[in-house]
């Protein structure tokens, strides 16, 4: 990725750069409480998966291969949710496709 501020879609994924770049654009007047519902949201979603790998007795290794396995997904997926595609829609970022087979 040569140009930060750019969503990309296809197979590259934006880098994180990226990410905090559109949640800056799109963050523009956000309260306080946006903020903590956001984390809060994010810890929920970790804690479901505690308790999934929990309920299906896995051993404290295995608990914390599913948790540590999908806390980027989970995070990365918030972020998408809340300022990636809110910026590609209103137009704040570009989007342009990449196509592995040129």
């Amino acid at each position: 990725m040569s140009k930060l501020g750019q969503a990309y879609c296809g197979n590259e994924m934006s880098g994180l750069g990226d990410v905090f770049l559109m949640k800056d654009k799109v963050n523009e007047g956000t309260n306080i409480y946006a903020m903590v519902l956001e984390k809060a949201s994010i810890l929920l979603s970790l804690l479901i998966v505690l308790a999934i790998a929990w309920a299906l007795n896995l051993p404290a290794w295995g608990i914390g291969l599913a948790v540590g396995f999908s806390l980027g997904p989970i995070v990365y997926g918030h972020y998408y949710i809340l300022y990636i595609r809110p910026a590609i829609k209103a137009g704040k970022v570009s989007k342009r496709n990449t196509d592995s087979t040129k």
